[in-house]
């Protein structure tokens, strides 16, 4: 049961600053705000409240309209909150926490149950540029679903299962399935690779990748994360590319590799994570696009399902 829908009014001074009048905001207008300061961006922010970017602008300008001022500088790399933003922004996360708790009390309730306390997760994923955002994401998310809120924090995969059974992590989120005893892997859906280059790789003036175009460049192949080569690069070589497969494991060699070797990386949930300094992200054309399983993995007898989690992101249209 909801508490109440998320067009329900709240009146402005709850959550403006001292000194700043106006009449009433809802709430669906401040998970907005949230998800805008935590993605960075309002297609982000769109995609974590399941709903189009034209839908948040729209709700943007009839608040700032509301408020008299701006909350948030709009350029062609994203946007950035104004300092009333950023104030804005931290009242209206304690209003929603105020909210939610009430909201989960009455689901709980509802269901004589509930889901208590932190939730720690996992998020095994090479360090992309501007992979906080993902972050972000993963957590808006994973709030939402499990209903408490979650702590999402970057692991490898050598050292995931461990963490998991040492109690560091409540779950992990990989790409591709893990294999573990005591594990219990589940699928959330699927996602399609893109390949990020240089802006200067002759392959940029591309719209769309082929195998064949692939094969003519270097791949990165992510230490210690084998979840992710396997079901990504490795898939890949099983289809037909040729590439000189090379290890990169840091920052400065990821850029040598990118900008000196006119290498290629695949990289997930590009669309997420805002421009990448100096490159260019292609998808890959639809005759060769595989959809690679993104899991959610727990601890035998842990209680927790991975399907409540799955039905937010299908909801949200994060996955396929």
């Amino acid at each position: 049961m909801a508490l109440w829908d998320n067009t329900k009014a709240i009146h402005v001074n709850n959550v403006l600053p001292t000194g700043f009048e106006g009449p009433f905001v809802n709430i669906k207008q401040l998970r907005y705000v949230t998800a805008i300061l935590s993605t960075g961006s309002f297609s982000s922010a769109a995609a974590c409240e399941g709903v189009s970017v034209q839908a948040v602008s729209k709700a943007m300008s009839e608040l700032e309209g509301e408020v008299g001022e701006p909350l948030f500088i709009r350029t062609s790399s994203g946007v950035s909150p104004t300092p009333l933003g950023e104030a804005f922004g931290s009242r209206a996360n304690k209003v929603l926490a105020e909210f939610d708790s009430l909201e989960r009390f009455v689901r709980s309730h509802d269901r004589g149950s509930g889901m208590g306390g932190r939730f720690s997760m996992g998020f095994c994923m090479p360090p992309f540029q501007e992979v906080d955002r993902y972050c972000s994401l993963v957590k808006v998310v994973a709030e939402r679903a499990l209903g408490c809120q979650v702590e999402v924090l970057l692991t490898n995969g050598d050292d995931c299962v461990e963490e998991l059974r040492a109690g560091r992590f409540d779950a992990l989120i990989t790409v591709g399935p893990i294999k573990a005893d005591g594990v219990v892997c589940g699928s959330l859906g699927t996602m399609a690779p893109m390949v990020v280059m240089s802006q200067d790789n002759p392959l940029a003036k591309k719209s769309e990748l082929t195998i064949e175009d692939i094969s003519t460049c270097p791949v990165l192949l992510a230490p210690d994360f084998e979840h992710f080569n396997e079901s990504v690069c490795m898939a890949y070589v099983c289809r037909g590319v040729t590439s000189e497969l090379v290890e990169v494991c840091d920052g400065e060699a990821y850029r040598t590799f990118l900008f000196d070797r006119n290498g290629l990386s695949f990289i997930m949930g590009s669309e997420f994570l805002g421009k990448l300094e100096g490159c260019v992200v292609r998808p890959i054309a639809a005759r060769d696009r595989l959809a690679v399983p993104i899991c959610f993995s727990t601890l035998a007898g842990s209680g927790l399902s991975y399907l409540e989690f799955a039905r937010a992101l299908v909801k949200m249209k994060i996955l396929s």
